[in-house]
């Protein structure tokens, strides 16, 4: 019984993975990277990805981290990796993405990136700690990077609803 318990959390962790990569793929455009639209990559990368962030809330209650770039022909492309760890912690797949990011950034593939992670913190609109979607971003041109959040509520009936989001400003770890 455990293992299949075991293989079966196994084919889980995979199919997630599969689903991931599937429902957000490439979003193809042509927007060329300029100051004037720094932003918009990061709405770009936002837009590619979140439907996903929020589908496994909705879906899962919980997701793993994952990472989105914009890559240096204009394509929002995601980033992953993998130890081989069924259930890893979200720290240590951070830290990964930071790593694969920042070799990236270095090669000249990357103009900006985003890391989506689940947290718990205090929301300064309302002072309490609450569930929330932050999103890293950070792109080639700007000076600092942000940590933008997204609090949330997910009902047992799997009702996902976003309260006003705030962003910090921090400094660049990718594009340094």
């Amino acid at each position: 019984m455990t293992e299949i318990i075991k293989h079966s959390k196994q084919f889980f962790s995979i199919v997630l993975f599969l689903i991931f990569i599937v429902s957000c793929g490439e979003v193809k455009e042509n927007k060329p990277l300029t100051n004037t639209n720094n932003v918009n990559d990061f709405e770009r990368l936002l837009d590619a990805t979140f439907p996903f962030v929020e589908d496994m809330l909705k879906k899962h209650g919980e997701f793993f981290p994952l990472a989105s770039a914009i890559a240096k022909n204009d394509r929002v492309v995601q980033v992953e990796t993998y130890d081989g760890d069924e259930h890893p912690a979200s720290d240590g797949v951070i830290g990964s993405l930071k790593t694969a990011l920042r070799a990236g950034a270095k090669e000249g593939e990357f103009k900006a990136i985003a890391i989506f992670y689940d947290v718990r913190v205090i929301d300064p609109n309302t002072n309490q700690k609450t569930n929330a979607v932050a999103v890293f971003v950070e792109n080639k041109k700007d000076t600092k990077a942000y940590k933008l959040f997204y609090p949330y509520t997910l009902t047992r009936d799997s009702i996902l609803t976003f309260r006003e989001s705030w962003r910090t400003e921090i400094e660049k770890e990718i594009f340094k």
